[in-house]
């Protein structure tokens, strides 16, 4: 283990094996860090942190910072972070605002600079952040989800798993799984085709989120009423792997509190919370 002179490493930390820390890092409170991880110059992780194996910390990532929350009265609040995530320069991640909360980011996940995860956020896995993009409280983002750069994401706003945002969205209600969503405020661009070849999706697998995608947003049907399609679309899939997309689709629908992002069809507006 490598550790700079000049770091700053709080006694009651506990630091695993094959760790490099570098010039002028701070740990300060109880944090826990596993093994293999790269902390460079600056850094500061602070209060109950919990950091798995294998990181990347660039220079001046904050981790486990008090929540900008206006509610917030102290206290052990926590950050857990898994393997194999790179957070690159002035990424911010703060802690849960109450000490039954957790601020959670999971594995191989990329952070690139200067974006931002407040208090109670729940990251998944192999998910890219891209500079300047802001995510609120109590954010949920899914797995293998691309955020592109300088977008908001306004706080108890869902992302769901395999989804695309492009650069400068405003997004304010939920993303279903599989799609594209642009804009300010954002809508529905289509079934992230790219983002589903890249992760092993079969043509069947994409056929059928298309037709899924199709009497979402196309078919100027109620919610209530797609709802049943992609039910009767569920039990027609061909096999296991297509009855789990759809019905990862629907379960989101079916669970969102703000109401999912839709496109409007020509002839009008539809509400989101039409459920």
């Amino acid at each position: 283990m490598a550790i700079h002179p000049s770091a700053l490493i709080d006694k009651r930390a506990e630091i695993g094996k094959n760790n490099e820390i570098g010039p002028n890092v701070i740990i300060e409170g109880p944090a826990q860090i596993g093994d293999n991880n790269i902390i460079e110059a600056g850094v500061f992780i602070r209060g109950k942190s919990i950091i798995g194996n294998d990181n990347h910390f660039y220079s001046y990532a904050v981790i486990g910072q008090d929540p900008q929350d206006v509610s917030f009265k102290g206290g052990a609040t926590t950050t857990v972070i898994g393997n194999g995530n790179t957070l690159r320069e002035f990424v911010t991640i703060h802690r849960s605002t109450n000490e039954d909360g957790v601020t959670t980011i999971g594995n191989n996940n990329y952070l690139m600079i200067s974006s931002h995860v407040a208090h109670d956020c729940v990251i998944g896995s192999g998910n890219y952040i891209v500079n300047g993009t802001v995510l609120g409280g109590y954010v949920t983002v899914g797995d293998n989800v691309f955020v592109s750069g300088l977008s908001g994401i306004h706080q108890f706003t869902r992302i769901g798993s395999y989804v695309m945002i492009g650069g400068i969205s405003k997004i304010v209600q939920d993303i279903p799984p599989y799609m594209i969503a642009d804009g300010i405020p954002a809508s529905i661009k289509g079934v992230n085709v790219i983002g589903l070849r890249r992760n092993g999706f079969s043509p069947d697998r994409r056929m059928l989120l298309k037709r899924a995608y199709k009497q979402l947003y196309r078919s100027g049907a109620s919610i209530k009423s797609s709802i049943v399609e992609l039910k009767n679309m569920l039990e027609d899939a061909e096999n296991a792997e297509q009855s789990a997309d759809l019905q990862m689709l629907l379960d989101f629908i079916q669970s969102s509190k703000r109401g999912i992002i839709l496109k409007a069809p020509k002839e009008g507006v539809r509400k989101a919370t039409e459920i």
